[in-house]
């Protein structure tokens, strides 16, 4: 038995642990979860040597130039590629501090929010993603999946290119991973 002494002073006896007082109406048990089918899911594994790509949000918050679908969807995307200047390369290369060769090399620079859902060929938009690790292969994996839910409906554009803007990665796990677009 312990002892405890309330704002009186007295001291009580109790037997057990303490319960915290439940409000009228709140639950007190776990939800009843038998019968409720979870997703087949497997959390992918992430490099130990490459670890995720994120840009830095104050170096590039990312920029848009279009919010209209139908201009988007209509776009072209096979066989026409947004070259980035080399003028942005080397702003990009100069403020993330990848000067030598041997750090460019360990990157590739993208689009944060893609040009084919509307991303702007502007610096606040292009960062070096990874090639180790989760980076650049997911991050163009997720531009195709959001574009594609974009111009079947299924996901406004405004919602894409903040999704972009926002957690690249997060839209990756959501709408490639656990949707098992891979």
């Amino acid at each position: 038995a312990a002892a405890v002494a309330g704002c009186g002073g007295t001291a009580a006896a109790t037997a057990g642990p303490v319960q915290p007082p439940v409000a009228a109406g709140q639950q007190t048990a776990a939800p009843d979860l038998a019968g409720v089918q979870l997703p087949d899911f497997v959390m992918p594994l992430i490099s130990i040597k490459g670890g995720i790509s994120l840009p830095d949000p104050k170096l590039t918050p990312g920029a848009v130039v279009t919010t209209d679908t139908k201009a988007v969807c209509s776009m072209r995307t096979h066989g026409v590629s947004r070259p980035i200047p080399s003028s942005i390369q080397t702003a990009v290369d100069d403020e993330y501090g990848y000067t030598t060769p041997v750090q460019q090399h360990r990157y590739i620079l993208n689009y944060l929010v893609p040009w084919y859902l509307g991303g702007a060929l502007d610096l606040a938009n292009v960062w070096p993603a990874a090639i180790r690790g989760t980076g650049f292969y997911e991050k163009i994996q997720t531009d195709v999946v959001l574009r594609e839910l974009v111009c079947q409906g299924e996901l406004p554009l405004t919602e894409a290119q903040h999704l972009e803007e926002t957690d690249w990665y997060s839209a990756w796990l959501r709408f490639v991973v656990v949707a098992g677009r891979t």
